[in-house]
Parts: structure tokens; sequence; C-alpha cells
């Protein structure tokens, strides 16, 4: 009876130690190793590999890039999604004349300042722009013939009432508008002269008598740097004769013609 006893409790004791014995082994088995701890980067602490200078210069540069990226991607969002947009623009280029009998007139210069408002029209990345702008426009014609040599000025200060219907590319930054064009005269001159090359000149300032009111059409196309800076390059082509024909003299060599304004220019707007 005794050894029977004593046989079932060494029996009880075995069963203890090896379960105890298997405990640790599991233990063990779940700990994750300090290799592989070491080892593993996800990329989510700024402090990893901090002892390392080529690492740590370059994701300094890699946090600054994204950073930069991520702010200027978050400005133009923040000025396409806003529903009205004051600006000031500045802006000069080049301007000339298509159309009959204009051969002859070369590249001027036209510059100005203007204001502009930007509206959404209720479609996602549509928006309409009026402008109210002051130009400058300085027109150059030069002719040579057998008799002499024929030039002519015209100068011009106008305002002028951009209406353009944009679209914006947000991902990308640019924008694009088509529209009308009316320009109203301010003030005016001209001035043609023939010189011949028997000696002598004569001057004319009737010759080229501008009229008060353009018509035309414009093409827009833009990048937005920032929130708050727009660069874009603008064409405009007039549908309507600068000249006004009732008060050109019959005689002179410009009455028959028909000169359409063409001008381009590049400009900055500031945006409130």
């Amino acid at each position: 009876m005794k050894s029977k006893t004593l046989s079932l409790i060494n029996a009880a004791i075995l069963a203890l130690a090896l379960s105890a014995y298997a405990d640790e082994f599991d233990d063990f088995d779940s700990t994750p190793s300090a290799s592989a701890s070491e080892s593993s980067y996800d990329g989510t602490t700024d402090s990893e590999f901090s002892d390392d200078e080529d690492y740590a210069a370059a994701y300094a540069r890699y946090k600054n890039e994204q950073t930069s990226k991520a702010e200027i991607n978050r400005q133009r969002t923040e000025g396409f999604a806003r529903v009205i947009q004051l600006g000031a623009r500045a802006h000069a280029g080049m301007n000339t004349f298509w159309g009959s009998k204009s051969e002859g007139w070369e590249f001027g210069f036209i510059g100005g300042l203007g204001l502009m408002v930007k509206m959404p029209l209720g479609i996602k990345n549509l928006s309409v722009a009026p402008e109210l702008d002051f130009n400058y426009r300085h027109y150059k014609f030069e002719d040579d013939s057998e008799y002499g040599t024929d030039d002519a000025t015209i100068d011009m200060m106008v305002f002028e009432i951009p209406l353009i219907v944009r679209y914006t590319f947000e991902d990308l930054g640019f924008f694009a508008g088509l529209g009308l064009n009316l320009s109203l005269k301010l003030t005016g001159s001209s001035e043609y002269t023939q010189s011949f090359n028997s000696g002598g000149e004569i001057t004319d300032n009737n010759a080229l008598v501008t009229s008060s009111v353009e018509v035309g059409g414009i093409f827009d196309l833009g990048f937005m740097v920032t929130r708050y800076i727009n660069l874009d390059i603008r064409v405009v082509q007039s549908f309507s004769n600068i000249l006004n024909k009732a008060l050109v003299p019959p005689e002179s060599r410009f009455q028959k013609a028909n000169l359409l304004s063409f001008y381009t220019m590049a400009g900055i707007t500031y945006l409130f």
C-alpha cells in the first residue's frame, strides 16, 4: 500500500515538473529576438540611426522636400477652393496688327496694371475672372518705297475689361481660360511721316485716327506658384478695326486698311 501511494506521489511531482519546463520554452519562443528588433525599421521614428551622419542628413533632406511639396499643394488647393479671390496684376508684352493692308507694322510695346476678381461658376474647377486693366500701347510702322520712307506711330491709353472663363487643373497647378476683351480708349495720338529721297518730309497727325472701342477674344494660360502668386501668358486678338474709318482722310494710304490688334503679354498676379 505504501509503495503504491509513493508511486502516485512521484508521478504527480514528475507531471508538475514537466509542465513548468514546457512553460519556460513557450515564453522563450514568444519573446522576439534582440537581433530582429534591432534590424527592423519602419521609418516612423526620426531618431533611428541618429548616430549615422550620412543617414541623418539624407533623412532630413527627404523630410524637408516632402514638407515643402505638401505645403505648396495645400496652398494651391486652398487658393483654388476659395469662393471669391481678389488680385492685382502687372503685365507687359508686344503688339502688332493683322488684317488687310497691315504690312509694314512692326512689333510694338504694351504694358499695364489691373485688378481682377475670381469667382466660381458652380461647376468644379470652373470659374470666371473679370478684370479691369489700365494699359499703354505703342504701335510702330515703317515702309520703304521708290520715293522714300514712310514712318508711323500710334500711342494709346486704354481701359481693358477682359472677361475670362477658367478651368483649373488642381493636381498640376495650371489653369487655362478663354473669354472676351473689351477695350475703351482714354487718349490716343498718331503721327505719319513721309520722308522723300529728294529731301524734305511731310507729317500728318490725322492719317491714323483710332476708334474708341475694340472687341476681341482672349486666351490665357497660367500657373499657380503658391496660394498668393499666379504667373500667366495671355494672347489677345481684336475682331474690330482700330481705325475710325469715318475720320481717316480719303487720301490717306490707310483709308482702306483693316488693322486688327494682336498682342501677347506675360503677367504676374498677387492674390489677396
